[in-house]
């Protein structure tokens, strides 16, 4: 097959760094993947063997067989261009984000607060929210080939959109995520705090880290003994000054061995997160995993032991997740570790990105 990557940046998100990984992965399998975007600039510049063009336009994007895109901007200069099939590879469902905005489910931090200017602000955003709404509506329209990565956006988008969604689940690279080989169970004190991991960019709405900052704090101040942490791929200004560490643009090895290294991973992302491969990452890796109660996080597996479910947004429930987890037996928390890691074991990322090529080579052949 003859297919184009593109993307308009290089800055780090999950999202973006899969989309490359799978053309790597695809070029690695003899076809001809060619990864082209606008600016060779952010984190994940140097990572990838790129090329950069003025703009993803039909001027600029050679014909192939399929174009894959992931945001909703590069769908339609994808669609535009003409080159291709489209491909749009949808990760996260921003109508979601954007439409819990508009309701006033999910604020950003920036627009929290009392006072007149601060309301009026909102009042002004939410119309700018509403028309991007429509755009990314109107993407979602066109006659591309969806491709998700979770059972609840394929649902919602086949019944949003009346048409097919291809699923492909995202996968783990499990030679690099994965427990101590001999780890034993042991007692969480001040000499042995239970070691708390959060992974994601601050300024993210939807990875709801504000909620698990709060909660830590009440954890906290119920005298459990916390060693919080955060991983992040770039730094934000309302971190600056936090008493927690804050590891930031770690390599991977050194991510990997740190993330082995903790007890328990905490998330309170919203129902915008598309997938929530942290999440996995940290099961494989030998955490008890504390998780937001929306539909990417429960589509991981039908059983409910492997893990404890908390209501979005909510940092008390956290809390009180945090100190089940403290007071848990060593048989229980065994257990919950265990059943974690059996869960992680069904996510590769190669069968994930062998799937995502039979999905194209599909397209191709058929053309549906």
């Amino acid at each position: 097959m003859k297919l184009v990557f593109i993307s308009d940046h290089m800055n780090f998100s999950g999202g973006r760094k899969l989309h490359f990984l799978y053309a790597e992965h695809l070029q690695k399998k003899g076809h001809d993947v060619k990864i082209i975007v606008e600016k060779e600039t952010g984190g994940l510049a140097g990572k990838f063997k790129v090329e950069t063009v003025p703009a993803l336009s039909r001027e600029h994007l050679p014909d192939c067989d399929i174009i894959v895109a992931t945001s909703p901007k590069e769908v339609v200069q994808a669609y535009e261009s003409k080159r291709g099939k489209v491909v749009h590879f949808c990760q996260g469902f921003e109508l979601t984000d954007l439409e819990q905005r508009i309701n006033g489910t999910v604020i950003p931090p920036r627009y929290q607060g009392g006072g007149l200017l601060r309301k009026f602000e909102l009042f002004r955003k939410k119309f700018a929210w509403k028309r991007k709404l429509k755009r990314f509506d109107d993407c979602y329209k066109l006659p591309t080939h969806l491709i998700t990565v979770s059972s609840h956006l394929k649902k919602e988008l086949e019944e949003r959109y009346q048409r097919p969604v291809d699923l492909c689940r995202n996968g783990v690279h499990l030679d690099q995520f994965y427990p101590v080989s001999n780890w034993t169970y042991k007692k969480f004190t001040p000499e042995n705090p239970m070691r708390i991991i959060n992974i994601g960019p601050y300024d993210v709405t939807y990875k709801g880290i504000p909620t698990t900052l709060k909660a830590i704090e009440i954890a906290k101040s119920r005298g459990i003994p916390v060693e919080f942490m955060r991983i992040t791929p770039v730094p934000s200004e309302a971190e600056k000054g936090a008493t927690y560490k804050i590891n930031e643009k770690m390599p991977q090895e050194a991510m990997c061995a740190l993330v082995r290294s903790c007890d328990v991973y905490v998330s309170n992302s919203t129902e915008r997160e598309g997938f929530g491969l942290p999440a996995i990452e940290c099961m494989a890796s030998g955490c008890a995993c504390i998780l937001s109660d929306i539909l990417c996080y429960r589509s991981f597996s039908d059983r409910k032991d492997h893990c404890v479910f908390v209501k979005e947004g909510d940092s008390e429930a956290t809390a009180d997740a945090i100190e089940k987890l403290y007071k848990m037996s060593e048989a229980e928390f065994t257990a919950m570790r265990k059943n974690g890691l059996e869960v992680a074991s069904d996510f590769s990322h190669d069968k994930a990105a062998d799937l995502f090529g039979e999905i194209l080579e599909r397209i191709v052949k058929t053309g549906k």
